[in-house]
């Protein structure tokens, strides 16, 4: 067997022999080897047509099938804990924390052990258990907040600055609005306010639909969707809490207040028109060193959000070998094209 070689070419690529697998690729790569999706948003889920192999959990089928239309692709759908066996190579589905049916791969070979995280939360949730630790040789990491100064306040904080926003805008009478993804953060906050409030929640018409994939999952959420009858007259009531994942119409902003709840707020990096809330579902600095620290890989690859600077952190701090993934070379990846 050739050596392992693994690289960026619009997702996570490994080629090991004559077989290449992508990882969240957003090319047709996979039409011709074998592909996984580690979650259900939007920046994930750019190949799901065409030919090919695709492995993910059940949960992020449902999730998509959900949101999207998805095409012909052979998909095989494995709990987290399945290994997905492929000749001489094996790869582990183990949970993310990211939201539902979030998972890590872990890719077993004669040689080496190679994870990708894809997006990973190493904090329990109100929805979700914090990512497992995956034992590897080599570590594929993603960094969105991988800077020191992304250090995420205590959960229990951050719901309780959301939850009396909410109630004083009720009183002014305002309609509170969050404006987020149509999955995982969603269902995040209609948790929040089902644990803390009896203030009813309702969603749009895409956010309802994602949030029946986790009832079905036996995830209690109580929510109301405002295609409903009772949802238009909980919103009318001007007593409820309203999240959707649509722009609100300018013709509808007299009466209401809108928030957004993401890990940017802690520095304004988005243009906020009102309140934001420091709510996220990805690892912060602390989680992703904690997580490299605990694991002990002999070399890590950073992707996405401050890649550079995490690597050269845990390279100084943690004296392992660190750098951005690379991009794969071309040549290799005419012969699956």
């Amino acid at each position: 067997m050739r050596p392992l070689q693994l690289g960026w070419a619009e997702g996570v690529c490994v080629v090991i022999g004559d077989k290449i697998i992508t990882f969240d690729s957003r090319s047709n790569l996979n039409s011709r080897g074998t592909g996984f999706i580690s979650h259900a948003h939007g920046d994930h889920l750019h190949n799901l047509s065409g030919d090919g192999s695709t492995y993910t959990t059940p949960q992020t089928l449902d999730m998509a099938r959900s949101l999207m239309k998805v095409g012909k692709r052979r998909f095989f759908t494995h709990e987290i804990g399945h290994r997905v066996k492929l000749d001489e190579v094996e790869v582990t589905i183990h949970n993310a924390g990211h939201m539902l049916g979030s998972a890590q791969f872990c890719i077993h070979t004669p040689t080496q052990t190679v994870a990708y995280t894809g997006d990973i939360n190493c904090r329990d949730m109100f929805t979700t258990n914090a990512a497992e630790k995956v034992e590897c040789d080599l570590l594929v990491l993603e960094t969105t907040y991988g800077n020191p100064f992304y250090v995420f306040p205590d959960l229990a904080q951050t719901s309780a600055e959301m939850v009396e926003w909410t109630v004083r805008e009720i009183r002014h009478g305002r309609t509170p609005v969050f404006r987020v993804y149509s999955s995982g953060k969603p269902q995040e906050i209609i948790r929040i306010f089902n644990i803390f409030t009896n203030i009813p929640v309702v969603t749009d018409g895409r956010i309802a639909a994602t949030t029946n994939v986790y009832i079905k999952n036996r995830i209690p959420l109580c929510y109301l969707s405002c295609e409903t009858r009772e949802g238009k007259k909980a919103l009318d009531s001007g007593e409820a809490v309203f999240i959707t994942s649509s722009e609100v119409p300018a013709e509808e902003k007299r009466n209401i207040s809108v928030a957004t709840a993401t890990g940017w707020a802690l520095n304004g990096r988005q243009n906020f028109r009102s309140h934001s809330f420091p709510l996220s579902s990805h690892a912060d600095f602390r989680q992703l060193v904690q997580y490299v620290e605990e694991i002990k890989p002999k070399e890590v690859l950073t992707l996405h959000g401050f890649k550079e600077d995490f690597a050269s952190y845990i390279q100084r701090k943690l004296n392992v070998t660190a750098r951005p993934l690379p991009p794969i070379e071309q040549r290799i990846l005419r012969e699956y094209l």
